[in-house]
């Protein structure tokens, strides 16, 4: 009979205990009522929790005897909310508005902060085929780069040139992005004559490496992430939009991580848009001891390029409903076979941008088309070198 009673009451506790409620909701921001990914969702002093998805909707089973307690939600950027779980559980769903801070960055715990930028960069490589043209795309871009060395007049060249893009951004990869993009130069014109093969060789192929959602390498590469000490330098205003601003550095000081073979140092930054977790504006900071003059990406003994340093600027911008690139810089500095220093900027802006392309295959990694004086002289620069 003592047994039976035990039993029973054991029996009742349990089932008790396992009675739960679920809550279901989304969690937005106050002002654009769009979903905030990754928000935490929490009962207070418990390991009873969850997150938001990308989209900001989140589920919660809460047991019945924590109908007393307190629900907190929290997100990075935004000012904390907590609700008693009491007043939630009659509602079918809740919509949770949270209001956007500037806050110290000192004041949040970095290894939950870690975690929510790694989510957020994952997101945003994870969704390129969806916020990017994944189809074949033609990219007109006007082109200037200038070379001078210390004490000389400088070497100038701008060019009109065609990318064709067979796959757009529907694979990216730098497998993807060799076989399948492809440049030709359309006019040139520049105050210096092109005798040799170094002479006409330009750095477009370069900078257009510098692609850094179109080749999904370096941090782009989520296989990676765990490598880059990641922080989240504020929130900004960005073209009608708001955007996560995310510095990154890396010991990992390879190929893979940086893009450039030799290396010594590496910062970058990234803005990520909050509503749809598109990239759109890269910058990076690179030294390296050396530079292969065809690309950084390339192995060199020689020392046509020593004691390199490097900033460049990618930026993206809505062509119609999807993204595309917009605009490329980069400024170098190095010390050439015969110890001189040389400064290398290059700038690369798209006019045009073509959903039926024309096809191109090859790559021109030097220009070869002839100057055209009437073309020039009618031509409106979008940009300053």
């Amino acid at each position: 009979m003592k047994r039976s009673v035990i039993f029973l009451f054991i029996l009742i506790s349990i089932q008790a205990f396992a009675q739960t409620q679920t809550l279901k909701g989304r969690v937005v921001d106050s002002k654009s009522q769009e979903g905030i990914g990754f928000a935490s969702i929490g009962v207070e002093g418990t390991f009873i929790g969850t997150a938001s998805d990308v989209d900001g909707y989140f589920e919660l089973k809460i047991n019945d005897n924590q109908s007393n307690d307190i629900l907190y939600i929290s997100a990075v950027a935004y000012q904390n909310l907590s609700f008693e779980i009491s007043e939630l559980l009659s509602q079918d769903f809740i919509r949770i508005s949270l209001t956007e801070q500037t806050y110290s960055i000192e004041g949040v715990d970095i290894t939950a902060l870690s975690r929510v930028l790694f989510r957020i960069i994952t997101t945003a490589s994870e969704r390129i085929p969806e916020n990017y043209y994944a189809e074949p795309i033609g990219l007109k871009f006007h082109y200037k780069e200038e070379k001078k060395l210390t004490g000389t007049s400088s070497e100038k060249r701008e060019a009109i040139i065609d990318v064709y893009d067979e796959t757009g951004y529907s694979n990216p990869s730098i497998t993807d992005a060799y076989q399948n993009r492809h440049f030709q130069f359309i006019q040139v014109n520049k105050n210096f004559e092109s005798y040799s093969f170094p002479a006409g060789q330009t750095g477009f192929d370069e900078l257009l490496d510098m692609d850094m959602v179109r080749l999904s390498n370096t941090i782009f590469n989520v296989d990676l992430l765990n490598d880059y000490d990641l922080h989240l330098e504020g929130i900004s205003a960005y073209d009608g939009d708001s955007a996560w601003i995310i510095s990154y550095k890396t010991n990992e000081l390879d190929l893979a991580h940086t893009g450039d073979f030799n290396a010594q140092k590496m910062d970058g930054k990234m803005y990520i848009l909050k509503s749809n977790f598109a990239l759109v504006r890269n910058e990076c900071i690179i030294e390296a001891s050396l530079n292969n003059s065809q690309s950084r990406s390339l192995f060199t003994k020689n020392n046509e390029q020593q004691n390199v340093w490097y900033h460049f600027t990618t930026t993206y911008q809505k062509q119609g409903n999807k993204y595309a690139i917009n605009y490329i810089d980069c400024d170098k500095t190095y010390t050439d076979k015969k110890g001189e220093q040389v400064s290398y900027s290059r700038k690369a802006s798209v006019l045009e941008l073509k959903k039926s392309p024309k096809k191109i295959t090859g790559r021109n990694f030097f220009e070869n088309a002839t100057y055209e004086e009437r073309f020039w002289n009618s031509f409106n620069s979008p940009m300053k070198l």
